[in-house]
């Protein structure tokens, strides 16, 4: 028969064994994390280095197109804690998510002494559209030509000036838009050359001309680039 003493230093230990596996495994959990959610649009502000998604080669000669979703979460240190695709056209959402992995961010990373996780989700929108007429081509040597027609083929450009056709190395094209140059300035709507105007942050609208099969790589001139209709 256990005496007194001996049978509250057992209850003791009951008592303490139950409190000590109640209490381990909630001491042994980190503290949960604060997470707060942002639009895709509240990116302008605190988004550096916003490097836009290319659209592939092979999706533009297949003609694919549409939108690409994906789940962004800015972690501590201002890095990319999680980055995830929720659909969208594989090729498509390969770019896109390329294009987010060298995104730069400026932002709060505590909240209450708490690591904060910052939850955006993305969409990118992936459209071919016929080019614009006139269309203005910017070139790497920062000149940029006036076409009244162009076309993409997989083994260059050609394009149209002043009644003419001549033909261009796509590796030399930087760009082919509506704009002839990009200005902060807003110009007049009515203005036959208005410039673009370039938004804040990283862009969501990723749009391109068709791709079409060669023409033949001897119609290719590299030299075009420094053709005399080039501005």
């Amino acid at each position: 028969m256990l005496s007194p003493a001996q049978f509250a230093h057992n209850v003791f230990g009951l008592l303490l064994s139950i409190a000590l596996t109640q209490v381990a495994p909630q001491s042994a959990m980190p503290p949960p994390q604060a997470r707060v959610h942002m639009t895709q649009d509240q990116l302008c502000c605190i988004t550096s280095n916003a490097v836009s998604p290319v659209y592939p080669r092979e999706a533009r000669l297949a003609g694919i197109q549409g939108e690409v979703k994906l789940l962004l979460v800015i972690g501590e240190n201002n890095s990319i804690a999680e980055l995830q695709a929720i659909s969208g056209d594989p090729l498509l959402v390969e770019s896109a998510m390329k294009a987010v992995r060298q995104w730069k961010f400026m932002i709060g990373a505590y909240v209450n002494g708490a690591v904060r996780e910052t939850e955006v989700p993305l969409t990118f929108t992936f459209k071919i559209e016929d080019p614009p007429r006139p269309a203005y081509l910017h070139l790497k040597n920062n000149k940029v030509i006036h076409a009244d027609d162009v076309r993409e083929f997989l083994d260059g450009i050609e394009y149209t000036a002043d009644g003419r056709t001549h033909h261009i190395s796509a590796d030399s094209v930087t760009g082919i838009n509506a704009c002839a140059s990009v200005s902060m300035i807003l110009k007049p709507k009515d203005k036959e050359e208005a410039d673009c105007i370039p938004g804040g942050g990283p862009s969501f609208d990723i749009r391109t001309i068709p791709l079409l099969p060669a023409i033949g790589a001897s119609h290719v001139h590299p030299s075009a680039a420094n053709d005399s209709s080039t501005r």
